[in-house]
């Protein structure tokens, strides 16, 4: 288990380069070294969501898509990356200093989904399943042998498949949307402020 899902350095690089770099571009004045360090963020978001999925890794069956019957350790580890990432558009939002807030918020929900989805989609699936009592039995397949697991109860696995989904585009849509919110109502506020300022100088 522990060798299937081992990272490589460069891996825990990338990740800890996705947590900081919102914290960097969010902060630079050139649009153009905004832009490119926004791209460089999307691209590692991109490649650490290929390798979970098994497409860096030599499987039998093809890619895994981060799905494991013993559940995949790795799951709560991109979801809390994902979080960490998003905490700097939070942050600059609530100062009211993101710029282009709706565009920015479209930013963080695609790079959530991209980055979390999966994980959110396979532990929840996982959880609900194997907490009902679901489990997985070899496939019928003898070319296969149980290279091939398929679900005891098949609607309680579609089931839960449904739940995952929702969860999956729930949870950054909802970060998405409080962003926005977070950035609305700081301009709100110093709108507020300014208006208060203007009045107690008029009288």
């Amino acid at each position: 288990m522990i060798s299937e899902y081992y990272l490589p350095l460069t891996a825990i690089g990338v990740l800890i380069a996705i947590v900081i770099l919102p914290w960097i571009f969010l902060r630079i004045e050139k649009t153009l070294a905004r832009v490119a360090l926004t791209a460089v963020w999307m691209i590692m978001i991109i490649g650490i969501t290929f390798l979970y999925l098994g497409f860096f890794s030599d499987h039998y069956m093809g890619p895994q898509m981060g799905f494991s019957t013993e559940g995949n350790p790795l799951n709560w580890l991109l979801i809390i990356v994902g979080i960490l990432s998003a905490a700097p558009f939070a942050f600059t939002a609530f100062k009211d200093k993101l710029k282009r807030p709706i565009r920015s918020s479209l930013l963080i929900g695609v790079a959530l989904f991209i980055l979390i989805g999966p994980a959110i989609f396979n532990s929840v699936a996982f959880e609900i399943y194997t907490q009902g009592g679901g489990d997985w039995k070899c496939g019928d397949d003898p070319d296969f042998g149980c290279e091939v697991d398929i679900p005891t109860k098949s609607d309680d696995w579609s089931m839960a498949q449904d739940i995952g989904l929702l969860f999956c585009n729930l949870v950054p849509a909802c970060i998405m949307i409080g962003i926005w919110g977070l950035a609305r109502a700081a301009k709100s506020d110093m709108g507020d402020d300014v208006s208060d300022e203007k009045f107690s100088l008029e009288e």
